[in-house]
């Protein structure tokens, strides 16, 4: 009888273990599914600056869509492709959200519109690190979509 109860105890503190780690798990990707949205409408010709001084990593590194690869100054220096993006509407898809310890990553897809025509689609994958309690933006690698059309250039012109 002892043994059984101690049986009962010990599979009952497993299962409110399993429970607890399942839903720590959903409230962690509801945080970085915040932070992602927060990130998308911060970066942004408008918003960059103050952003990017609480949000991002000091870190910060981007392989975009069009072969560009900025490290954090070099993306807050391009106006052309934050105005680009300050323009754009965006329909977010197939996310997926996972975690490891501090660490958050986020793939999907992205669709984007100019003044509701079609623009391309993306694949993405943002990292999210907690550093000292607080999610920051480490890193975006995006890549065109095979049926997308041919990307148009934000580089900019000097």
């Amino acid at each position: 009888m002892k043994r059984s109860i101690v049986c009962f105890i010990i599979a009952f503190i497993s299962m409110n273990s399993v429970f607890a780690q399942k839903n720590t798990s959903k409230t962690i990707e509801k945080e970085l599914d915040s932070v992602f949205k927060k990130m998308w409408d911060n970066v942004t010709l408008t918003n960059a600056n103050d952003y990017f001084k609480t949000d991002v990593s000091t870190d910060f590194y981007t392989i975009n869509a069009d072969g560009i690869v900025q490290n954090k100054q070099q993306l807050l220096d391009d106006k052309k492709r934050l105005e680009m993006l300050e323009m754009l509407d965006f329909k977010f898809f197939d996310q997926v959200i996972k975690v490891y310890d501090h660490v958050g990553i986020i793939n999907g897809r992205i669709q984007a519109f100019s003044e509701g025509a079609y623009v391309g689609e993306i694949f993405y994958t943002a990292i999210f690190v907690k550093e000292n309690g607080v999610w920051k933006y480490k890193n975006w690698q995006g890549t065109w979509t095979k049926d997308s059309p041919p990307p148009p250039s934000f580089v900019s012109e000097d």
